[in-house]
């Protein structure tokens, strides 16, 4: 069991998020599929389809779409992931991490009146195809009841995950928040929004997700459209970037304190590749007890730092 050991207390940070809303909004961490800035779409892929449910095998797996349904342009051609299935996409030449988002996620959510239907994914990136590091994502959707397959979801109880934002409307992520100058693969993975524990993905605060399920349909699970390069001045995020921090070491032994210089308001967060955050502090050293790659994250309202460090 990993241990972070703190010098001095740890804190327990409620949940009560609200993130930006639909596709369209102003503030909304969304594009639209004819954006000047996307530059480029996925040209290849690797599908590895979930099941249609995955409580009951016997039913048997999707059917719509093709690896082809997912490569080029927004066009509403789909491929169906399944529960749990996954789908890692390259691209003519790598991402890069440009001044603002760097690529574009596109699902076939909609919305009826006010309300959003919704079916998520896990973003991960890798720039070897091997090593593969998730996003951090939240989710405070209530889940004291089970969206059905014909419920709705909130977007703004979503972060940073696929498909929050309904068609033709792309979800936008940045690089620089998992600490990575350029990357070549781009995998996505079916959030299995079932409330019950021995079913159900869970966040990297690790509270379980809850989007429609069971879907035991030719189209189960999230349904991908296309992902997008982008690089536009227009979607700049520079003034998300929190300045003054400085992290080290950045290659410690177990157990060696790690210092965090930054703002005194700002908040540290300690995520491992798996995107689970395993640490959410106010104090400034830490020391982990496990070998690996680990992500902190510098947090100041909107603003986020991100450095990458070894642990050996």
């Amino acid at each position: 069991m990993r241990l972070v050991t703190l010098i001095f207390t740890v804190i327990s940070l409620a949940a009560q998020a609200q993130f930006d809303g639909p596709g369209g909004q102003s503030g909304s961490m969304s594009i639209d599929k004819d954006h000047a800035s996307i530059t480029a779409w996925a040209t290849s892929a690797d599908l590895q389809v979930g099941p249609l449910q995955n409580s009951d095998s016997s039913l048997g797996y999707p059917t719509l779409g093709t690896v082809a349904s997912a490569l080029g342009a927004f066009d509403g051609d789909l491929v169906s992931l399944g529960d749990g299935g996954t789908i890692t996409l390259s691209f003519a030449r790598p991402i890069q991490n440009g001044d603002g988002y760097d690529f574009a996620v596109f699902e076939n959510g909609f919305n009826v009146g006010l309300s959003y239907y919704l079916e998520l994914a896990f973003v991960e990136v890798s720039e070897n195809g091997t090593d593969f590091v998730r996003f951090p994502n939240e989710s405070v959707i209530d889940t004291g009841f089970q969206t059905d397959n014909f419920g709705y979801t909130d977007p703004t109880k979503i972060y940073n995950l696929a498909g929050k934002h309904q068609a033709p409307y792309g979800t936008l992520f940045d690089l620089e928040e998992v600490g990575m100058n350029e990357v070549n693969y781009v995998r996505l993975i079916d959030v299995v929004g079932s409330v019950n524990d021995s079913f159900g993905s869970r966040d990297s605060k690790g509270r379980i997700i809850n989007d429609p399920w069971p879907t035991p349909f030719a189209s189960s699970g999230f349904d991908l459209d296309a992902v997008a390069v982008v690089n536009g001045t227009l979607l700049k995020r520079e003034e998300h970037v929190l300045t003054g921090v400085n992290i080290y070491p950045t290659r410690a032994n177990v157990y060696q304190y790690i210092t965090v210089e930054s703002p005194q308001d700002a908040r540290v967060e300690l995520m491992d590749m798996q995107g689970k955050i395993i640490l959410e502090t106010i104090e400034r050293q830490f020391s982990v007890d496990q070998l690996g790659i680990y992500l902190v994250r510098v947090i100041q309202a909107d603003k986020v730092y991100t450095q990458k460090i070894v642990v050996e």
